[in-house]
């Protein structure tokens, strides 16, 4: 069973993370890292993930902002200047594309 079930699921460990920031000394960076990898497997955005348009040509990475389900958009910020994009069209930048600063597929990586 993984973290985030044996947790109780994303919310719960969520929760779980934000009580124990409070906490001087303590490293959960393995929890961080669980809800990150379970974000990216589910399509879950949260303020201040990396992610790539795929609806674009250009190859940067873009900070989440905003989710506006209502209209299936999303508000991304890069370099302080905002913009939307479909959430069809919105991934989770990869470990790799994070290292590298870009979007790999599309400078040939």
């Amino acid at each position: 069973m993984d973290l985030i079930n044996q947790l109780g699921g994303y919310e719960k460990a969520k929760n779980e993370l934000e009580k124990t920031k409070n906490q001087k000394y303590r490293n959960f960076g393995f929890l961080e890292e669980a809800l990150l990898q379970y974000r990216r497997e589910h399509n879950i955005f949260e303020v201040g993930d990396l992610v790539v348009n795929d609806g674009l040509i250009a190859p940067h990475i873009y900070s989440f902002k905003k989710l506006m389900p209502e209209i299936s958009m999303a508000l991304i910020m890069r370099n302080g200047e905002e913009g939307a994009c479909g959430l069809f069209r919105l991934r989770h930048a990869t470990p790799k594309e994070i290292q590298a600063g870009r979007r790999l597929e599309v400078c040939g990586g």
